[in-house]
């Protein structure tokens, strides 16, 4: 039974803001890490251009591997014990980075392996989270819970790097670690003092055939019109934006002669609107409606993509693009926001896990595609025109949108 919580605004949701504190302050703490695990390889171990390139590697598998296993899991446990079980785990793995390198024993193949680990359980926790929200409140607010957990991952994402810079260029990278072994301990911590009596998980036809409960989840999201299109068409714009995004500061800095703190500036213009945008989704998809924000939110995000290859060089067209991008990520982020609460919306409790699970495999299964058909078609024709044809193949996102039920979903 999905669980309406009291009435009033969610910050006085005491079961809430101790899952959203939690989870911001492990944004947090990835944000940092994402800048000082690297740092313990590249100034700590002297590491290779090509030992680097395998951490990142390392870092984008779990996503591809964990995610329809997690979904079984997500659906067979509770889910908040799931999430505290990962946060545990997460904690012990990050903390063995800092503790290894008092003793002057920190290895390469520690970073690959803590880097997985933490990888694995980050899929698993983030696939339970997704379950758990809409059991905790009811459909009337879960646009609104979904809108201020982005918020707090747009927060992360914009100020995470920089207190991770900090803290490396004053404690050092491996001590830097530390404090992300530190948020996952506090976001255990916040998710075991929540009050919620989760049900007890439903048994399914399936139960026990761990490959059997993967394929019936995937059935489920492909059988099921909205969620497909839903899943398919973000499998599309995630691909194609990430080959966008793959040429993007090459593209600026050796077309456009960009230096690198405007390429930045306008990099943070963008996280800016992603925040705004999440900031607001909640009451724009009450006045619209979610199936209307869904469409229109990727109509007026697609064609945007074209700009950066159109404008000129110069600080007018440094301009454009910053403006553009602000715009274009707090679009991007409504839009994203109202397609996630409408797929927990039309998925029964049962099957949340899987469904998530399912969505996020399709979507990271095809994600290397992206910069490699960038890649290739940047070789073949150029830089601006492979920016040029990518930007309108993104046009494709809100056309499947358009021609499918989405656009008439308004689930509550």
């Amino acid at each position: 039974m999905r669980g309406r919580g009291p009435a009033g605004s969610l910050w006085r949701h005491r079961d809430f803001m101790l899952l959203w504190s939690g989870h911001t302050v492990s944004m947090f703490g990835s944000q940092i890490s994402w800048i000082a695990l690297p740092m313990v390889a590249v100034a700590g171990l002297r590491a290779t251009t090509f030992e680097v390139a395998v951490l990142g590697a390392v870092s984008t598998l779990p996503a591809l591997v964990v995610s329809l296993p997690a979904g079984v899991l997500a659906d067979r446990h509770r889910r908040r014990r799931l999430m505290i079980a990962c946060d545990a785990g997460a904690a012990l793995a990050m903390a063995s980075v800092p503790i290894a390198a008092v003793a002057g024993r920190v290895t390469m193949a520690q970073l690959y392996a803590v880097t997985l680990v933490v990888g694995a359980l980050g899929v698993v926790f983030g696939t339970a989270a997704g379950s758990l929200t809409p059991v905790l409140l009811g459909g009337n607010r879960l646009s609104d819970a979904n809108a201020k957990m982005n918020t707090a991952r747009g927060l992360a994402e914009m100020a995470g790097p920089s207190v991770g810079g900090f803290l490396v260029g004053l404690v050092g990278a491996a001590r830097a670690v530390a404090a992300d072994a530190l948020s996952y301990a506090l976001s255990a911590a916040a998710l075991a003092s929540m009050r919620l009596r989760e049900p007890k998980p439903e048994r399914t036809p399936h139960r026990g055939r761990f490959l059997g409960e993967i394929a019936e989840g995937l059935r489920f999201v492909l059988a099921q019109p909205v969620l497909r299109v839903l899943a398919l068409s973000g499998a599309v714009s995630a691909v194609l934006l990430r080959g966008i995004s793959s040429m993007w500061l090459l593209y600026v800095v050796r077309e456009l002669g960009w230096s690198a703190r405007a390429a930045g500036l306008v990099y943070g213009l963008s996280l800016i609107g992603g925040v705004a945008g999440s900031m607001v989704a909640g009451r724009v998809t009450a006045r619209f409606g979610m199936g209307r924000v869904i469409v229109l939110g990727a109509l007026l995000s697609a064609p945007f993509e074209l700009v950066t290859p159109l404008v000129p060089p110069g600080l007018a067209g440094q301009w454009t693009v910053g403006l553009v991008f602000t715009f274009l990520t707090a679009a991007g982020m409504v839009q994203a926001t109202a397609a996630q609460t409408a797929r927990q919306l039309l998925c029964p409790p049962g099957m949340l896990g899987r469904m998530n699970g399912s969505t996020q495999f399709m979507q990271a299964g095809l994600l290397p595609l992206g910069p490699l058909l960038a890649g290739a078609l940047g070789a073949w024709i150029g830089l601006r025109p492979a920016l040029i044809v990518l930007g309108g193949a993104t046009l494709l996102w809100p056309l499947l949108l358009f021609l499918s039920p989405v656009r008439t979903v308004d689930v509550k």
